[in-house]
């Protein structure tokens, strides 16, 4: 699921060196909590909702942020703080409104739980999601526009929220810790001793919300191995959580993601304490806050600054102090307008799912790329280069176009020396170098450049045999997947991963690929793989798929010397307009001549470079390019072939025009709030 806003402000904490950075600057003065506490502007979307916003808060966000827009951006302090200001003002424009469509009569809230509890209509996975409970229990539907916004939460949102906030908290504690009060001249880096108190990182590449860790088959499952898992599995063990992690691995479990990952925040909220040897890092991290003035000086802090000997403290007593209750304030903000964004996109999904509405969309898009591609062929083909199923071509303006895949077994420099020296030659026929480069290809090898693969430890290497075998999310032709190499010199070592756990790996001396000649090459491994005729440089694949495509793309990773086929697409576009003039004469005969073969037909051709292996991937047929309205629905609807031009228009355009049609909406309507709904104090 796409996120349509982008975070237009985080309040999490500002990393505890800033702190230190900003105790001497000049923005802190002797009336710094005064000034601190200034209203510098204020937000009424609805008067019952009325916010301030205050000077600290502005002043947070620069010493968390500024610095990247002042060193990287070429930005002024002056512009800084007002695009800071600015998107402070917005983050509260958007939970304002948010509250407001969420929770009105008819508002989606209530729309939500009416499509979960109808008997007729089937609800989206977004209306699940907003139809959940909040974390205390409450139907969502009872939920007022002025009710706290933790009561907006559902209990995993709520117990998230908190834990990114305790973890900061951690942060801080694990920096100060054992550093001096009466050491304020010195960089405190360098007094920093002791173990680092436990937090969790979740891997970015795994980031899974709430709807889908409950029901997405996908996303739901616990995979032991994944980063998913080994990371929460490192927090429980380095913080001595109770938790039994078997009850969620075991084989018969119906444990999923999500009861997972909420146990773990939960026991982590539960069990987190400040312990006395801890209590002065504490005390000397809420003396600096209340020096800058981000905590007033008349907060009464309770336990926490009271020194009792041996005493603890627990999560809330550190969650009450108002600098912390104001970022947990701001992660709920984030889970609001989340909802509020989930709400949007659920809305205008529906548009879209709306078959009229989709092929009005499909012929908008068509009719815009016709008017630029039928006066500029040019254009079209820097379309077709860039294509992806989320940047679609739809319009074709001419027949003959499609998609070639190129393998290059390249000439060596060595070789690539003589060949230029033997062209140049003024004394031999045009036959006499006809003989010398054929007599040259004759001496051509491929071999597996994967070196760098083994070096990097890209899958296993086995000390018995002395062979190394890649991971299957490097190389899914299960035929490629070993290395055709010798491996000299592999010494092994142990070392703890990112988790902490006990691995070992191999050091190796040199890794070199076992040189093959070119015809067994062909005979003996691409024929092997992909089915080709080993009698024969001309062919066709019989009932070519995309699962040949793959193990053609493996094919290209393992042995093409030719840098421009090392990605991860169709190839190189093949047009009977330029590929004459782009491409050498060989090449864009061959590319020709697969192209009207149709999809898997192939050639290997020899070239001043060496031989290559010519595969069509796709051809572009002008004739089908307008797809009727009735074709268009049905295809669009059919899941059963996901690779037709409707279906990947519905499933990957639709982000795109549902992010145009929220944007649109969003803009003018910040335009609108900050014209009349917004007062500035400038001269604070």
């Amino acid at each position: 699921m796409k996120k349509l806003f982008a975070k237009i402000i985080s309040l999490t904490v500002a990393i505890v060196m800033s702190l230190f950075m900003f105790s001497g600057c000049q923005l802190v003065t002797k009336n710094a909590e005064r000034d601190m506490n200034q209203v510098i502007a204020t937000v009424a979307v609805d008067e019952a909702l009325k916010q301030d916003i205050y000077k600290r808060e502005l002043v947070s966000s620069f010493n968390s942020m500024g610095y990247y827009y002042v060193q990287y951006q070429g930005m002024t302090e002056k512009e800084t703080f007002e695009l800071l200001l600015e998107n402070i003002i917005k983050n509260r424009i958007l939970v304002q409104q948010a509250r407001i469509e969420l929770t009105k009569d008819g508002g989606y809230f209530d729309k939500a739980v009416e499509a979960v509890n109808s008997q007729t209509v089937e609800a989206t996975e977004l209306e699940e999601l907003l139809a959940y409970n909040n974390y205390k229990g409450t139907a969502i539907g009872e939920i007022k526009k002025t009710d706290k916004l933790d009561l907006f939460l559902t209990e995993y949102e709520y117990y998230e929220s908190v834990y990114s906030v305790l973890s900061t908290i951690d942060q801080y504690i694990d920096a100060y810790k054992d550093v001096e009060e009466e050491e304020h001249d010195h960089d405190p880096y360098e007094t920093f001793q002791g173990a680092a108190r436990a937090t969790l990182t979740i891997p970015t590449e795994e980031e899974y919300n709430e709807w889908e860790m409950r029901y997405d088959e996908k996303a739901k499952k616990i995979d032991v191995e994944s980063d998913f898992y080994k990371s929460y599995e490192k927090l429980v063990k380095d913080t001595e959580l109770d938790i039994d992690l078997s009850i969620y691995t075991a084989e018969n479990s119906v444990k999923t993601k999500y009861d997972f990952a909420l146990d773990i925040y939960k026991k982590y909220y539960e069990s987190f304490e400040v312990k006395s040897d801890e209590r002065t890092a504490v005390n000397r991290l809420v003396k600096d806050l209340k020096q800058l003035g981000f905590i007033p000086s008349t907060e009464t802090l309770g336990s926490i600054q009271s020194g009792e000997a041996g005493a603890t403290l627990k999560a809330d007593d550190m969650l009450n102090i108002s600098y912390f209750k104001q970022e947990l304030e701001g992660t709920f903000e984030d889970c609001v307008i989340s909802k509020y964004e989930y709400a949007l996109q659920n809305e205008n999904e529906k548009l879209l799912a709306n078959d009229e509405t989709l092929w009005e969309a499909y012929v908008n898009v068509y009719k815009t790329q016709q008017a630029s591609y039928d006066n500029d062929y040019t254009a079209y083909e820097t379309a077709l280069a860039n294509a992806s199923d989320t940047s679609l071509v739809v319009y074709n303006p001419a027949d003959n176009y499609g998609y070639v895949m190129n393998l290059l077994i390249g000439f060596s420099e060595e070789q690539s020396a003589i060949y230029d020296s033997l062209m140049a030659s003024t004394k031999l026929t045009a036959k006499q170098k006809a003989d010398a480069l054929e007599s040259l290809l004759k001496t051509l090898t491929a071999k597996d450049l994967r070196d760098t693969w083994v070096e990097k430890n890209y899958g296993s290497y086995n000390a018995e045999n002395g062979t190394f075998k890649f991971d299957s999310k490097y190389v899914k032709t299960e035929a490629l997947q070993s290395y055709k190499g010798t491996i000299y010199g592999a010494k092994e070592y142990t070392y703890h991963d990112n988790y902490d756990n006990e691995k070992t790996g191999y050091s190796y001396n040199s890794v070199k690929g076992t040189e093959i000649a070119f015809t067994d090459f062909y005979k003996d491994i691409v024929c092997q793989v992909m089915g080709f005729n080993a009698n024969s440089y001309s062919g066709k694949v019989a009932n070519y798929t995309s699962a040949d495509l793959d193990k053609f793309k493996d094919l290209v990773f393992a042995y093409s010397t030719d840098g421009g086929s090392l990605k991860d697409n169709y190839g190189y576009v093949y047009s009977p307009k330029t590929s004459k003039d782009t491409y050498v004469d060989e090449f864009a005969a061959a590319a020709k001549k697969v192209v009207e073969g149709g999809v898997g037909s192939y050639e290997v051709i020899a070239t001043e470079f060496g031989y290559h292996i010519v595969l069509c991937t796709k051809v572009i047929d002008k004739s089908t390019t307008f797809i009727d309205k009735d074709t268009f629905i049905a295809q669009a609807n059919d899941k059963s072939n996901k690779e037709t031009i409707p279906y990947l228009f519905k499933e990957y355009q639709k982000d795109a025009l549902v992010l145009d049609i929220v944007s649109k909406k969003t803009e003018t309507f910040f335009k609108n709030a900050i014209k009349d709904k917004v007062t500035y104090y400038a001269e604070r």
